[in-house]
């Protein structure tokens, strides 16, 4: 079926498979202000992307079910996978997270999750209130306006499991290709394995009060947890040990050390190793070319007449001199003979 427009129908043939956001989420997803959320906004499309069920087909192309792109009862996504996914910072992930779960229309869920030979904490869980996200499809219906219509918030569920045969792959913390969809790599899963491992070995608020950083406040351990949310906890207890080891235990020289890992951008502890290593070896770089192109101190030869002339001068001096003290010795002679007349 053809519409007259070349383009058009070029378009109309493309499968387009990915998020859909509905027009109205700019007008009714907004800050107090009024202004359209769009980290929000492109979060809850892609959550909403991943709840949408895939429709399963038969050999002539009948739909016979359907099947959700995730495996478990609720879709895992961490704030870095957001985070790399679109862009966004770690901080702009998490505070439109918090933003639609307070607006009802996102539930959270913290995990922890273990097997055999592995624990990982606070593994994150979302799911999309279906209802809401209809209301917000409405045309006058803000998000300030929404009412919870489902449980409050789980702080955290444990999952056991004596092997990881019987887990999901978002149970496992990694999501495998599956028809043409995936969410996180394995190199990146890994990444977060090891932190959530380290991070449940050593909490930032202990680590702080066993080391001799004296007594914690709420501002300090305010301070921390916002860290810990825009690096990641491992970083923040790795701070902490490099102050201890240079003797320094308070506060803002750790602070200085997550500003700098901020700026540069560091993923987790082997990142800051890294980025940190270079830096050092582009400084002693820089200060070898530096060194390398130093002017040399110029000098100058003197000329040959400059010799011979001084030569010439000395000798006349040494002449000089020579008869200067015979006149002075004539002198002499002569007073001791007159000395010698007169006591005669």
């Amino acid at each position: 079926m053809k519409s007259g427009c070349q383009v058009a129908d070029q378009i109309g043939e493309m499968e387009i498979v990915g998020n859909i956001v509905p027009h109205l989420w700019y007008k009714n997803i907004t800050f107090s202000s009024g202004k359209a959320h769009f980290v929000a906004i492109t979060l809850l499309a892609d959550i909403v992307y991943w709840y949408r069920p895939t429709m399963i087909r038969d050999d002539s192309g009948m739909i016979v079910g359907a099947r959700t792109k995730f495996k478990g009862d609720m879709l895992q996504k961490s704030y870095q996978a957001f985070s790399d996914t679109y862009g966004f910072t770690k901080r702009q992930v998490k505070d439109a997270i918090d933003f639609l779960v307070e607006h009802h229309l996102l539930i959270r869920e913290f995990r922890t999750i273990s097997s055999s030979s592995l624990i990982l904490n606070n593994v994150m869980y979302v799911q999309p209130v279906a209802g809401n996200v209809k209301r917000v499809m409405e045309e006058r219906c803000n998000v300030s306006g929404l009412v919870s219509i489902c449980p409050p918030d789980t702080p955290e569920r444990t999952t056991s499991s004596h092997s990881t045969d019987g887990l999901s792959p978002q149970d496992e913390g990694a999501l495998r290709v599956e028809d043409g969809t995936y969410t996180e790599s394995t190199s990146k899963i890994s990444s977060e394995k090891n932190e959530q491992q380290q991070s449940a070995a050593e909490c930032p608020v202990t680590f702080f009060k066993n080391n001799g950083f004296g007594r914690m406040g709420t501002y300090i351990q305010e301070k921390i947890k916002s860290w810990c949310d825009s690096l990641s906890e491992s970083l923040v207890v790795e701070a902490m040990k490099r102050a201890v080891e240079q003797g320094k235990q308070y506060w803002s020289y750790c602070e200085a050390i997550l500003v700098k890992w901020d700026q540069l951008k560091v993923r987790d502890v082997e990142d800051a190793r890294t980025k940190e290593f270079q830096g050092m070896v582009e400084k002693y770089s820089k200060r070898n070319v530096r060194m390398g192109t130093r002017k040399p101190v110029r000098t100058e030869m003197l000329p040959d007449w400059f010799t011979s002339e001084s030569e010439d001068v000395q000798e006349i001096r040494d002449e000089e001199f020579e008869v200067e003290k015979a006149k002075l010795m004539e002198e002499l002679k002569a007073y001791r003979e007159r000395g010698t007349g007169v006591v005669m």
